[in-house]
């Protein structure tokens, strides 16, 4: 490694911050850091400019898993190169960045299953986000079962992610940096949203970003039958937050989802209004 790029991951290096206690309703904030599994390197630059545009103090990648290969990934941090640490297995990566509460799961349908498994019985993961589409049935209710137990959360399969305005955002999730700009997704707003499309997402941020303050978090759930998360729990979690003061609901034909929405309505879990 030349000096310059030692001096690099010295930087980043020096940049990390043990993860704060989060209350049980916040998955994302300012100081959260994720481990990525899979060499995805456009979606790991889209989640650096969008940390950057926020003024993050810190890059929300904290490294890479590379079953295939270890050593440093060199990326943008603005105008600076930075260097990200790559590992080439979950374990090692969970050991030297416990400051990571966060994995985003770039494995295939395949292999998604073994590997957000490891993830979710990691004692420092709390969230695993699934982006593969066609994840077997069977295995995603092994994984929701261990969730369960584990009190731990998953984002998908067959998701694009989500995202906290100005704190963190998950791979791809909002699309490029202008959009970014133009949805105000870079500071917080007060609007709270659950979608199961990714597509329907960005339109929600537009939309949202137009007749409100903004956009606190957005989640999409996923379009499998059995996401592994659901809206009402979402729901559940904006209720509790103080910082949400307006909650977004986008279904979709089919299921009973929606019904189970319905019924905390009527007994009075969520008394936020619900759009």
């Amino acid at each position: 490694m030349r000096s310059d790029e030692k001096s690099d991951y010295l930087l980043y290096k020096n940049a990390e911050k043990k993860a704060e206690e989060k209350p049980d309703y916040i998955l994302f904030d300012r100081n959260t850091r994720a481990i990525v599994f899979g060499y995805q390197q456009r979606a790991i630059q889209r989640m650096l400019d969008f940390d950057y545009v926020c003024r993050r103090e810190t890059p929300s990648v904290a490294c890479i898993v590379n079953p295939t290969r270890d050593g440093f990934h060199k990326c943008f941090w603005g105008a600076k190169e930075i260097l990200i640490p790559m590992y080439r297995t979950l374990k090692e990566a969970t050991e030297k960045h416990p400051d990571a509460d966060v994995m985003v799961n770039f494995s295939s349908f395949r292999s998604a299953y073994p590997t957000s498994k490891e993830a979710l019985e990691s004692d420092t993961i709390r969230t695993v986000a699934i982006i593969a589409e066609g994840v077997p049935e069977r295995r995603t209710k092994e994984l929701i079962k261990i969730a369960e137990k584990r009190k731990k959360w998953i984002i998908g399969p067959a998701t694009v992610g989500g995202i906290a305005g100005g704190a963190f955002k998950i791979g791809n999730t909002a699309g490029m940096l202008d959009n970014i700009i133009d949805s105000r997704l870079h500071r917080p707003g007060s609007v709270a949203y659950v979608s199961k499309s990714g597509g329907l997402s960005n339109e929600l941020n537009n939309i949202i970003a137009r007749n409100t303050d903004g956009v606190y978090e957005g989640i999409a759930i996923g379009g499998d039958r059995y996401p592994g998360s659901t809206f009402i729990q979402h729901l559940l979690r904006y209720e509790a937050n103080p910082d949400v003061k307006m909650m977004v609901l986008l279904g979709e034909v089919g299921g009973v989802d929606e019904y189970e929405v319905v019924d905390a309505l009527k007994d009075g879990r969520l008394t936020k209004p619900l759009v």
